[in-house]
């Protein structure tokens, strides 16, 4: 990957981690931004301290009407949640990082168009 790319690549990803996080931070959760390297941020919420890591696109993958975002594998330091980030729609879905079994997840523009349902979902699950 060339120099600029990289850094274009970078910017985005940068972008689509304070965008979760505002959200987070709307829904009432406190959140610290720590970009280590199995994590992105930390979560609090009534019950405990979550990990989060969050995964960004510009575009839709190829011809699809899917996002496309690498995940690692369950053995290999995974967050107790995902934040999936369509940039260009300024839209984020979360799931919990136990439930991703694929080393690619695909998200549909539809799913991103229920962004405070997933949050729910995800965070209500570790109640």
């Amino acid at each position: 990957m060339a120099k600029q790319d990289q850094k274009a690549s970078a910017a985005v990803g940068r972008a689509g981690e304070h965008l979760a996080l505002s959200r987070l931070s709307l829904a009432g959760y406190t959140c610290t931004l720590c970009q280590i390297k199995d994590h992105d941020a930390y979560i609090q919420t009534e019950a405990r301290t979550l990990t989060l890591q969050v995964k960004t696109a510009g575009k839709k993958y190829r011809t699809s009407t899917k996002y496309a975002f690498y995940t690692p594998r369950k053995d290999v330091g995974v967050s107790d949640v995902f934040a999936f980030v369509a940039i260009n729609l300024g839209a984020v879905v979360f799931r919990r990082g136990d439930e991703l079994t694929t080393v690619t997840t695909y998200v549909s523009t539809e799913e991103f168009m229920d962004e405070k349902l997933s949050m729910q979902k995800t965070f209500d699950s570790f109640k």
